[in-house]
């Protein structure tokens, strides 16, 4: 197939010519009907997934397979696809970049005359930001000194059950495995006004150093990845499995817009110019981690949520309040409220945010995710 054959010479000259878009495109096309598990779209899928980790010099993570089976990690009606990058003096610690490559077969219907659930932000786009960095690994001089494992999770969408599958029975030892960088939904608007918006989710997990190496991430670029609590990603994404065992994690997400199990979750909606500044920042990451210049350590006892996590809330909110026009009379009021709430939290201070506040800022952060899936598929991209 020789996908990234040309991304390999281009990515030489420059980080950010690649393939990002050629393999969305080729992830959430109509023919492989939504990637659901045990279907004719998922093998096609995991056949395009080996293919590429192939290209990128990758080997398959089962040491006991050969071929094709050694990127596979098969379950009850699941596979994940698995790939290593190996290390050079510290190949023995891992650092995994992981994203599900299954979506849905049957979704809200949101545009008329399409039945298929492309799944092209969800997670198409999170599956080729984890392609994209194997391919800088694989560059000459890029030679991470941690291995670096390639992980594509199955049945996500039924409950994390590729991931839950591997942290139970891992192809390296989850001792050695220095820390996970989750994808999932990238090249997502919730907004117009939130359109330079992303998040970083769980990053406490890790210790300071892992919220300062993220923060360093993100300096690097212009969007405004705003950091929060693991909490806050509600355990809805592989994040949750890592953190479960006691990796150090962070999660990399624009969370679930208008688009989100719909039928407009395709080509059309995806801010690939928002995705190549997540791929950067990424990149950054990675490098710290699989280099050697970050070693997280768990904190099993950070707090669920904080007085920065209120702040960081009640800016969205209060950037959010300009879309109003966007929603019934009633879910404006509903909003308005919750922004209004949040204020008199922050405006309190830190001295007095307490447990009450916690469960309060937690169940606005619950009602806005859902508010934002109301309404038509929009993408939002810039005019």
């Amino acid at each position: 197939m020789n996908i990234l054959k040309p991304c390999l010479a281009l990515a030489a000259l420059t980080l950010l010519a690649s393939c990002v878009q050629i393999n969305v495109e080729a992830l959430s096309q109509d023919s492989l009907d939504g990637r659901n598990n045990d279907t004719a779209g998922s093998a096609a899928t995991q056949a395009y997934l080996i293919n590429l980790l192939k290209e990128l010099g990758a080997a398959g993570l089962d040491s006991n397979a050969a071929g094709d089976d050694a990127f596979k990690q098969g379950f009850t009606n699941g596979t994940n696809i698995l790939g290593v990058i190996p290390g050079t003096d510290l190949a023995d610690e891992y650092v995994i970049i992981g994203a599900h490559y299954d979506h849905i077969t049957h979704c809200e219907i949101k545009v008329p005359g399409d039945t298929v659930c492309n799944g092209a932000t969800d997670n198409a786009a999170g599956v080729a930001a984890a392609i994209e960095l194997g391919l800088y690994l694989s560059l000459p001089n890029n030679e991470p000194r941690r291995s670096v494992i390639l992980a594509f999770w199955d049945r996500e969408e039924d409950g994390l059950l590729g991931s839950l599958h591997y942290v139970a029975n891992p192809l390296r030892p989850l001792a050695d495995t220095v820390a996970y960088i989750n994808f999932d939904i990238l090249g997502a608007n919730l907004l117009p006004s939130l359109r330079n918006i992303s998040f970083a989710i769980g990053a406490e997990t890790g210790g300071a150093g892992l919220s300062a190496a993220v923060q360093a991430a993100v300096a690097t670029r212009t969007l405004d990845t705003r950091q929060f609590s693991a909490l806050f990603g509600q355990n809805r994404s592989d994040y949750a499995s890592f953190i479960g065992v006691g990796v150090p994690t962070v999660f990399f997400s624009d969370s679930t817009g208008p688009c989100y199990h719909t039928n407009g979750d395709d080509l059309s909606v995806v801010d690939f110019g928002k995705l190549q500044h997540q791929i950067a920042i990424a990149w950054h990451l990675t490098r710290q981690l699989a280099d050697g210049t970050v070693t997280p350590v768990f904190d099993g006892a950070a707090p669920a949520a904080t007085y920065d996590d209120a702040i960081t809330l009640d800016n969205l909110l209060q950037l959010a309040l300009s879309d109003l026009d966007r929603f019934t009379p009633a879910q404006q009021a509903t909003a308005q409220a919750h922004a209004a709430t949040m204020a008199t939290l922050v405006a309190e201070g830190s001295a007095n945010f307490d447990g009450a506040d916690v469960t309060t800022m937690l169940l606005i952060a619950l009602e806005v995710v859902a508010l934002l899936t109301e309404g038509d598929c929009d993408g939002f991209l810039a005019p």
